[in-house]
């Protein structure tokens, strides 16, 4: 009778264990695949601010031509993060990650979406900055629309950066729940 007891007892936990595995491997893929929409939808931004900055640049006159010609250069940068985040993404296999790996990525990705959220406030405050500094500068209309293209690429990587690190928070406490006490 002891042995079934104990064999019932394996069996039970064994199914705790496996569940927890179970939920871990959801909650890793579940955040894999909230940032490989992330990366995606920065790459499309910056892909068609290129294709449409590049075509608007050749008619454009005054600040404007400023203005498409920093979102070209400033998509550039984004298309290259977008790219090699999402490579890295795609590559891993986050349904094999550990607990405590799981929870190192976890923190690593929120410390890196808070520290995007503050610099792309200090984005918005550059491109103001530059807007209002155009008005005493011989550079008017350059510093101008640079603001402009600032203010605008700011505006959405916040936007981008607060969804993300809005929807990986709001999901955390299932990892943190796996923790044993």
């Amino acid at each position: 009778m002891r042995k079934y007891l104990c064999l019932l007892l394996f069996l039970l936990m064994s199914g705790v264990a496996n569940a927890q595995t179970n939920m871990l491997a959801t909650f890793n893929l579940h955040q894999n695949e909230v940032l490989k929409i992330g990366m995606i939808v920065l790459g499309v931004w910056a892909l068609l601010n290129i294709i449409i900055g590049s075509f608007k640049l050749m008619k454009a006159t005054r600040n404007k031509r400023f203005f498409f010609q920093m979102n070209i250069y400033w998509n550039i940068v984004n298309m290259v993060i977008a790219s090699v985040a999402l490579y890295s993404l795609l590559t891993q296999t986050p349904a094999t990650l550990a607990l405590p790996e799981s929870i190192q990525q976890h923190d690593w990705y929120k410390k890196i979406l808070y520290l995007n959220i503050g610099l792309d406030v200090a984005y918005l405050f550059i491109g103001i900055w530059l807007q209002e500094r155009s008005r005493t500068s011989p550079k008017i209309e350059q510093l101008k629309g640079w603001g402009q293209s600032i203010v605008l690429q700011g505006f959405f990587l916040l936007l981008l950066d607060v969804v993300l690190a809005t929807m990986l928070e709001d999901k955390a406490t299932i990892l943190y729940s796996l923790i044993p006490s």
